[in-house]
Formats: structure tokens, sequence, C-alpha cells
């Protein structure tokens, strides 16, 4: 999308309508606009130099002119402070007024994206929902963390592609501060059925542009991205998950000479790179085994950065940038040694009084050096924590709010990702039962930062916000005191966050939780790992009905040695 006046005409427009607005303040005597006409000769004299010399009003915004921003125009600055002169004595006439001339202004990077022209919308529908997108959608779509993803990129790509820009009207349409309920109304279903309509106009478009080889590398990215938070607000998993590893596939092949998980590549634009990597987090948390790696996955997540890790990050998104690109190639590894997670709970390894220190070893890799990686990935996690507290410290002593929250949602993230790195990594008897004070610690830093929403936040995020951190504590851990308040957690801040339903979630969990502890004496703090019940196979959600079966495979208390088929209903 086009950031500055590149039309003569409007430019003379708006410089016309200045005019006219200055000649009628000067010759109206009325005391109002008397007092007016004082308001703007002050502006224009202590404005910024760039409006001054476009001789147009100014709103001396700080530390830059908005005005400039909005019309495309690079601020220039403020001279000294204003300092009001002498009044003008009885005979004394305004100067001789010279002509306009409007200055030839490069477009600026910075300024802010105007307006698609309404030609490019078939009706007014489009157009309304566009501009609802626009104003209020790409807001809500934004992570926790600032980004013109949405606001910028996003529609820059709409108004020259078609494809992108029925999509994005669909995400207008739908609303997602309507994900909670199920459409009631005329008006609701109306739009829904409308988005519906716009959704299938940009798939068949994308499908055509694809054929005839004529979308970029950026285009299709975005498209990918906007699809997906289309079927994210579905809960469509599968077609999200198709999408994010096209994404993967898309960017494999087009820069495959260079290394994209490095933050500092430029091949791609850095949000939407970031947000490609929360992406590829979370079909990798969500499936253990992800999809199939790349010669070039292999090879990176085998290699160390520890060695590129600074021993301070500069800035908040530098930090979180580098601890995308360690989870990344740590999951990668993991699909690399193909063990099953959590190896000593798999059918091979399994006992109930002899668990094993390690892993046994099979056709990838030895006991050996499965163990020497392990102990390579937690020396980087600790590589980049001691990098991250002077930043972590410095916004605690600032107490700035934002630049705090952030801190603490990095430092949360962290601490959910060493956790479910524990419960993978070591036997239970390091892992399963000796994390007490970082589930503690974690639970009570999820519980601050909800308290902390507002209003606007309406629970719905294409990246993965606060659920995963919770699914850790209520589905790695058994600290029963710790699982019931994420689960309760989970109720009272209904989220749909990326590939997870939070309800659904806390849901199962539950239900899970009665399973396990039936039968348990009050005092025990953890259930026992042996006891341990996920869903298994045979568990079907229906998105649509909001209605989910769900299966599990019971270790009753009473019988550890037998297993029990459980199986339940619940609805969201």
């Amino acid at each position: 999308m086009d950031t500055a006046l590149e039309n003569p005409s409007l430019a003379a427009a708006i410089a016309q309508e200045n005019e006219i607005e200055e000649i009628n303040l000067l010759a109206n005597p009325d005391p109002a606009r008397a007092d007016k006409k004082k308001r703007f000769h002050n502006k224009s004299k202590n404005g910024c130099r760039t409006c001054k010399t476009r001789r147009v009003k100014c709103d001396e915004g700080r530390p830059g002119c908005q005005r400039c921003s909005a019309f495309g125009f690079d601020c220039d600055g403020y001279d000294e402070p204003f300092q009001p002169k002498a009044k003008m004595s009885h005979g004394q006439v305004f100067p001789h007024r010279r002509a306009r001339v409007i200055p030839q202004v490069q477009p600026s990077a910075a300024a802010l994206c105007r307006s698609p022209q309404k030609s490019l919308f078939k009706n007014d529908q489009e157009h309304r929902y566009f501009s609802l997108f626009s104003t209020k959608t790409a807001n809500q779509l934004q992570g926790l963390f600032p980004t013109d993803l949405w606001d910028r990129l996003v529609l820059q790509v709409s108004e020259r592609d078609s494809s992108v820009r029925h999509a994005v009207i669909a995400l207008g349409a739908l609303d997602p501060q309507t994900w909670k309920s199920p459409t009631k109304s005329w008006k609701d279903i109306s739009r829904r059925k409308f988005a519906y309509h716009e959704y299938s106009i940009a798939i068949l478009e994308m499908k055509k542009a694809i054929s005839q080889k004529s979308l970029d590398l950026r285009t299709r990215l975005i498209g990918c991205l906007v699809f997906v938070a289309f079927e994210v607000y579905h809960r469509n998993t599968p077609s999200a998950v198709a999408q994010i590893e096209r994404m993967s596939l898309l960017i494999e092949e087009q820069i495959r000479e260079q290394n994209i998980y490095t933050p500092t590549s430029t091949t791609i634009d850095n949000e939407l790179l970031e947000s490609f990597r929360d992406l590829e987090i979370q079909n990798l948390v969500n499936n253990s085994f992800g999809r199939a790696l790349t010669e070039r996955d292999l090879l990176d997540s085998r290699q160390s950065i520890k060695h590129k890790l600074p021993q301070e990050f500069v800035s908040l998104h530098q930090a979180r940038a580098m601890f995308h690109v360690i989870v990344i190639r740590q999951l990668h590894w993991q699909n690399t040694c193909k063990h099953e997670w959590p190896w000593w709970a798999t059918a091979e390894t399994i006992g109930l009084f002899n668990v094993q220190n390690d892993p046994p070893s099979n056709d990838i890799t030895t006991t050996e050096e499965w163990c020497a990686e392990r102990d390579r990935r937690f020396e980087e996690y600790t590589a980049w924590s001691n990098a991250f507290q002077p930043l972590l410290l410095k916004a605690r002593i600032l107490n700035e709010p934002h630049e705090l929250r952030r801190a603490e949602i990095v430092r949360m993230t962290y601490l959910a990702t060493y956790l479910a790195l524990m419960t993978r990594m070591y036997s239970p008897w390091e892992s399963w039962y000796g994390q007490t004070t970082r589930l503690v610690e974690l639970v009570a830093l999820i519980k601050h930062l909800l308290a902390q929403t507002d209003e606007s936040d309406s629970g719905f995020s294409v990246e993965m916000n606060f659920l995963v951190p919770l699914i850790v504590v209520a589905k790695m851990f058994r600290h029963r005191a710790s699982r019931k308040e994420a689960i309760r957690l989970l109720f009272a801040y209904p989220r749909r966050e990326g590939l997870w339903d939070g309800v659904l979630v806390a849901k199962s969990l539950q239900w899970i939780a009665e399973i396990e502890e039936e039968g348990m004496p009050d005092e025990e703090e953890y259930v026992s790992y042996f006891l341990a019940t996920d869903l298994g196979r045979g568990t079907e959600i229906d998105p649509v009905k909001r209605v989910a079966k769900l299966v599990a495979f019971q270790r009753p208390i009473q019988a550890p040695m037998t297993i029990v088929r459980k199986e339940t209903v619940v609805t969201w």
C-alpha cells in the first residue's frame, strides 16, 4: 500500500483547502473566529519546519507532527519554542502574501498507510468490512508485542492482491470478538454468510494466481497468514496446520541458501518472520512429531547457537526472537531422535518401580550422544536466561507498565518452555517431582498478567500467549494445587489462541484430573507419574457443534497394573 501522497491534484486540493480556511479567518471579524485565527497563527509560527514550509496548520505533535505523518511527509522537527511578538500597531498591515509552492516530497517508509481507493471494491459491503478490518480487527489480531504486521504489511499486500484483499474483508465481516458464542441474530448470520462468500473468492483467486505463478513470496506468506487467522477463528485446526506447513515450505524453497532462523535475516519482513516462528512452534508443540523435516531443518537443529547469544540483550524484541530460534531448534532436534515423549512413559520403557535415568539407544542415536546433546540444550537456555536477566531487572526498576508487562510475558514463556523441556529430557525423579518452585512462580505470573488484561482484549489471538503455559502446568505436571489453579484460570479467562481453545482445554484437563485423583488422599501433593492419564485415540472434536468426545486410558490407583478405558462428552 502506498505510504505517501503521490497524487498532485490531491495535494493541491489540500493546499487550497488550507488557503481558503486561513483567508476566512483573517477576513472575519467575529470574536470567536478571531480567537481561532489567533490559534491558527500561533500553530503556524510555532509549528514544525515542514508545516511552516508548506504554510499549513501544524498540530504540534511530539516528537513529530501527526499531520505530516498522515499526509506522507517527513517531519523536520521544531525550531526554538515560540515567543509571542508584540501586537501590531493600528497602522500596520499584513505582509504581502506570496504564492504557495507544494514541495516534492519523497515517500516516507514510516508514514501511515492511506485508505485504498474505493474502486478496488465491488460493493459497499466489501468497502465497509475492509474499513472495519483496518480500524478494528487489525488491532484485535495484534499479539502481546507491538507490531505493524496486521495494520501495515497485510493492508499493503491486500491493496495490490485481490485474493488477500477478499480474505481481509472476510475477517472484517467475522469480527473476532464474536468467537466466544455461536451466531444467533439475523445480522450476525448475514455477516457470517458474507464472510464465507468472500473467503471462498479469496481461495479461488489465490489458486488461480499460484497456477499462473504471478505471486511473490511476500504475498504468498501474507496470504497464508490471513488464511490461518480465518481458520483459527473457526478452530479448524487441520486447515490452519496445512497453511502453517505451507509457509514453512515456501520459506524453505525460496531462501534455501540463507539461514532463515537467524534474527538478522532481512529476506522477509521481521514482523512476518516473527509471526511465522510463533506459528512454527505452535505446530511443533501441537504435534509432537511435527511436519516432515527437511535436510536444512535437520542440519540447523544439530548446530549450537550458544556462541551467537550476546552477554546482554539490547531489547525485548531481540531476546524474544533469539528465544524462538532456540525453541524451534530444540523441537526439531527432538523429532530427529525418534524417541516418543516423555521417553520414560512409552510402551517400551515404562516401569512402575524401575525407571531408567536416560533413554535407551536406538537406530538414530546412542544414549551417550543423546545425553551430550541434551546438556548442550540446557546450556543454551541458561545462556539465554543470563542475557535476559538485565533486561528484566531494568524493566522492574523503571516500572514502565507496558515494558514491564512485555518483559514478564517473555519470562513467562521462558519458564513454560524450560519446564516442558524438563519433562522431555529427564526422568520423573529429576523433573516431575522437582519443579514445584518454578511451577508456583509460573502460575503466579500468569495470574498476574491475566488480571491486567483490559476490556479491549477479546481473548482471540493468532499467536500463542497464555494458553500454552497453562497447558504445560496442567498437563505436563501433576502438581495438584498448581494444576487446579491453572484450570481455574482457563475457565475464568476464556481465550482462543492459535491452535488451542482455552475452554475446551480446560474441560478436557478437568476431566483428566478427576480421573487421576479419584480415591487419592488429600495430603498427596503430586499425582504419581505412573498413574498419569492423557487423552488417547478415539477422541473426536466437532468445532462447528462445539461438542467433543473424549477418550482416556486410566491406571486406577487401586489396581495400577490394569488399564481402564474412559469416555465422556463435553460441550463448550
